[in-house]
Parts: structure tokens; sequence; C-alpha cells
């Protein structure tokens, strides 16, 4: 992991519900952010990943993905908030850790979009999804 993305993380945090959920962080550059999360205690009523567990593995990655992308493009003094976050379940996740992939789509002043794939242990799509984030100037 780059010097800068160690030092966002120490600064800020990982957050609690990053914490609650299992989220470890693999990679991490503006090209590419990589963490798992485990499916066993994460799951829906039927046993398998929790939809809402998935989606907030997917706003994660994009987050913190618009987040490098402010501190790499010397945007200083502006945070990601996400504005619109849509993801498609493929499969359920029924075991083992779910891994989630984050590239990006777009990386503006203004505005990021980032796409994130999640796979199962066996390379399988579980989902996918999008995020876009607004830049805000913080106060």
């Amino acid at each position: 992991m780059p010097h800068v993305a160690w030092e966002y993380l120490r600064h800020h945090g990982p957050g609690e519900l990053v914490t609650k959920l299992g989220i470890v962080f693999d990679t991490f550059t503006v090209e590419e952010l990589t963490a798992t999360m485990p499916v066993e205690t994460n799951t829906q009523v039927a046993g398998i990943l929790h939809g809402g567990a998935s989606a907030a593995l997917a706003e994660t990655l994009g987050s913190f993905a618009a987040a490098l992308h402010i501190v790499d493009s010397g945007l200083q003094g502006k945070s990601p908030v996400g504005v619109d976050l849509n993801i498609t379940h493929h499969r359920g996740g029924v075991s083992g850790r779910v891994r989630g992939v984050c590239t990006p789509a777009h990386l503006g002043r203004t505005t990021t979009s980032h796409d994130i794939k999640i796979y199962d242990e066996n390379n399988k799509l579980v989902a996918t999804a999008r995020i876009t984030n607004q830049l805000i100037d913080l106060r």
C-alpha cells in the first residue's frame, strides 16, 4: 500500500461500519482498490451474503477510492460524498470471503465514478456496482 494511502487510513480510520463488517483492504491505489469481507457474519435469513453488506463493501471501496483521488490530484480541502450507488446481485455468496475490486470510470475535480465487482472465493461474480461521489468543499 503506498505511503499516502496508509497515512490517509491512519488519519481518518476505516470507520465503524468497515470494522463491524470485517472489511480488510488489500490493494490501495488510485487505479485499483481491493478489499475482502467475510460472508459468515454478514448473511441474511437464507444464510447467503446480505445484499446490504455487498452494497456497503462497494460504497466503502468507491468512497476510499474517491478520497485517494483527492489526495493524488492535489484537491486537498475536498471530501467525497456518495450521491448515487447502484448494485446488481448476480449470485449469493455462501461461505468464506468475498473480494471487491474497484476501478475508476471517471476522475474529475467535482465528481468521481467507480465500478466495483464483487467475487466469491471461486472467482465467480457475486455483484456489480457503480458509485458516484461528489467532491465537496470541507468547511
